[in-house]
């Protein structure tokens, strides 16, 4: 078994005074992404620099060439993007919009946010739907004592029903993915959910 020592702080002392050993860090004078930015746009320049001398062509040439070959990176850059941004979830129309304090989730019990959920989905408003079947699901597990601010991970860990796991992280996948689910996979969920709470 090994015996940690404490370290002699006299002879220490004498150690770093006598061979000169810096004992505050010197910040460094730019950061590592400035330096591997200026080491981009070094190699990148002398690249052009060596492009221009094995061409010989006049500088308003290279310029143009140069100018052509940004806008084609630009180009590239956009056309990967765009499609991503395509894919992103259309805004919520401000009629669906649905945020419940935590004042209006204690006024209503599991049968209430059963009939606010299927209310919801007779007006057309999914992602105020997923949000009353979440509280809905809460309430069912948890009654009072469901909070706003739960997630469904702490759902799940405080009422101890981790057989509930994939049917709650579909739901979650309804609520945060980037497609809004049809009216009749919201009921589809619901009706899965109550046959396992049954």
């Amino acid at each position: 078994m090994e015996r940690i020592v404490p370290a002699d702080r006299a002879l220490l002392e004498r150690v770093l005074a006598s061979t000169g050993v810096e004992r505050t860090p010197v910040p460094p004078e730019s950061s590592y992404f400035g330096e591997l930015i200026s080491a981009a746009r070094e190699a990148v320049n002398d690249a052009l620099r060596r492009g221009v001398e094995m061409v010989h062509l006049p500088r308003p040439a290279m310029i143009a060439a140069a100018f052509l070959a940004a806008a084609v990176a630009l180009f590239l850059i956009v056309r990967t993007l765009l499609p991503r941004l395509r894919r992103r979830r259309p805004a919520v129309p401000v009629g669906e919009l649905a945020v419940v304090t935590a004042a209006q989730a204690a006024t209503l019990d599991a049968a209430g946010w059963r009939a606010e959920l299927e209310r919801r989905l007779a007006a057309g408003m999914t992602a105020a739907a997923l949000e009353a079947a979440w509280w809905w699901l809460a309430r069912s597990l948890a009654g009072s004592q469901a909070e706003p601010d739960w997630t469904s991970r702490d759902l799940v860990a405080r009422t101890r029903r981790s057989d509930l796991m994939g049917l709650i992280r579909r739901l979650d996948a309804f609520i945060y993915g980037p497609l809004r689910p049809a009216p009749e996979e919201v009921r589809s969920l619901v009706a899965r959910l109550e046959e396992v709470l049954s």
